[in-house]
């Protein structure tokens, strides 16, 4: 055995201390479940304590069932998935165009979503800072959310607006995983962020050309250079029939309060 081997082998710990701290664990699970069902008298209310404090540890301590809620929302689905999964809408409102516009609140997210047919036909999902959800099906893919604007390719329109009132980006992608079946949306809203000097000029810019009727290719790269995403979603609508749906800073407080 080389000195090598010889350093590192003690540094494993022994087995029986494994088995003794696995012991332990289980020693504590299995009292704690006593402790329950002996406090409620009967094995099936001790079941649903425990079904309980698992939904709640899970809800505290992961992203997991904000995740899942997510996962069972899509584009072209019956508006009744929502309550179903979201519970009952916070905030509803209409549109300029009269479509029906419902935002739906989780811990770790707000969701607005348009309504037409009372089917789903576009949403966006605003995530609160600290939650980084799955945004592997869209064109900007997993790092969406963690990239500037400018690493996605193939951006066919864009909108912004700039007053006291809303701040906001927004693009639309035809690429992702279901580009055949609606198109994948990502923006900047000043829900919870704030713009930096440079950024706020860069917005003026490109407001002001965008009114203007002008080229807005050499500001709106800029812009998209020191912007990053901080909600997205998909839709079958085009983008003027999603900016009432974008969160607004006064919403949002109200909202998550």
């Amino acid at each position: 055995m080389s000195d090598i081997e010889h350093t590192l082998e003690p540094a494993a710990p022994p087995r029986s201390l494994k088995e003794r701290s696995l012991k332990e664990q289980w020693g504590r699970l299995i009292a704690l479940v006593s402790l329950v069902a002996i406090a409620l008298g009967s094995f099936n209310d001790s079941t649903d304590a425990l079904e309980k404090i698992y939904d709640f540890s899970l809800a505290q301590f992961t992203d997991i069932p904000s995740q899942d809620k997510l996962n069972s929302v899509y584009v072209r689905a019956s508006a009744s998935v929502l309550d179903e999964h979201l519970g009952a809408p916070v905030y509803i409102k209409r549109s300029g165009a009269g479509d029906v516009i419902k935002y739906y609140q989780d811990s770790r997210f707000v969701l607005s979503a348009v309504i037409q047919d009372e089917a789903i036909a576009a949403y966006l999902v605003f995530p609160t800072q600290g939650f980084v959800p799955d945004t592997s099906k869209s064109a900007g893919g997993q790092d969406l959310l963690s990239t500037p604007f400018s690493a996605q390719e193939g951006v066919t329109d864009l909108r912004a607006a700039l007053s006291r009132m809303i701040t906001y980006y927004i693009e639309e992608n035809t690429a992702g995983d279901f580009s055949n079946l609606y198109t994948s949306v990502s923006g900047y809203s000043e829900f919870e962020n704030s713009l930096t000097e440079q950024q706020r000029a860069q917005f003026t810019t490109l407001t002001d050309e965008l009114m203007m009727g002008e080229d807005v290719t050499q500001s709106a790269q800029a812009l998209r250079r020191t912007l990053t995403p901080n909600f997205y979603g998909y839709s079958t609508l085009g983008l003027s029939a999603l900016e009432d749906a974008i969160l607004t800073k006064s919403e949002f407080r109200l909202i998550q309060p």
